[in-house]
């Protein structure tokens, strides 16, 4: 039997394994997804190197712990992904999420909200799953193209608000690699490096697991609760999780 690798310190590789046997058969249906990932992991590789270098774990982390943690937070997806939603300041504004995703899912509490506003045409916007949709995407009927922004901006989605999470449906997230957004890489970057850090911390003190379930247990956030404070629960979490980076 080999040497363990630094992922199974939190998961059981059972469990790790399915996840990239579930990948092996998105792969099948989807063959564009393996040539995609590969730039998008060689390109947060750089970046998360660079990191743990500055942060002096380098000599803790193998290289072929550190490919398996990048492999495993590019493909996976948990409510705790939500830890790098909602920062504006991994976006530079290139207007990709606009101009390519679909559908933009719209929840039955923001299709309620539109019908009172005066930006959102309501007719402009189709029943989906368990919600709705704009009819239009690809790009986003809302897109203005010629200066990159959004004209519904303050009220658009939280889809939107939220990319390069996928909502899907009222209770159905996802994520899918993309390197032209510079989101989305930072987006794993964020994921890899709290994993590493927690994957260090429990191979260190066998208790710190025990601790951080207790941790989790105490501050978890509902899924009831609305994405902001979804959101701020969980980067306080990632905050506590990542005080060895400072």
């Amino acid at each position: 039997m080999g040497e363990q690798m630094l992922l199974e310190e939190l998961h059981e590789r059972e469990y790790i394994d399915s996840v990239f046997d579930q990948y092996e058969e998105l792969k099948e249906k989807q063959p564009q997804l393996a040539s995609e990932l590969f730039i998008f992991e060689r390109m947060v590789i750089k970046r998360v190197k660079k990191i743990i270098k500055k942060s002096g774990l380098m000599k803790d982390v193998e290289r072929r712990d550190i490919k398996e943690i990048i492999h495993f937070s590019s493909i996976s997806f948990t409510e705790g992904s939500l830890v790098a939603a909602l920062r504006l300041d991994y976006c530079n504004r290139c207007g990709w999420c606009c101009e390519n995703c679909s559908p933009i899912y719209i929840t039955k509490n923001e299709y309620e909200k539109y019908q009172n506003s005066d930006k959102v045409i309501t007719a402009d916007i189709k029943p989906y799953k368990e919600g709705y949709k704009f009819a239009e995407d690809r790009p986003c009927e809302h897109f203005i193209r010629s200066t990159k922004k959004c004209e519904i901006y303050n009220e658009r989605p939280d889809v939107c608000r939220a990319f390069p999470i996928l909502i899907k449906n009222e209770n159905e997230y996802g994520f899918i690699p993309n390197h032209f957004c510079r989101y989305s890489l930072e987006f794993v970057v964020q994921k890899t490096i709290t994993v590493i850090t927690t994957c260090l911390k429990i191979r260190e003190d066998p208790d710190y697991l025990k601790n951080l379930e207790k941790l989790m247990e105490n501050q978890i956030p509902n899924k009831d609760d609305n994405l902001d404070d979804r959101i701020k629960k969980w980067n306080e979490i990632a905050d506590e999780l990542d005080k060895g980076l400072e």
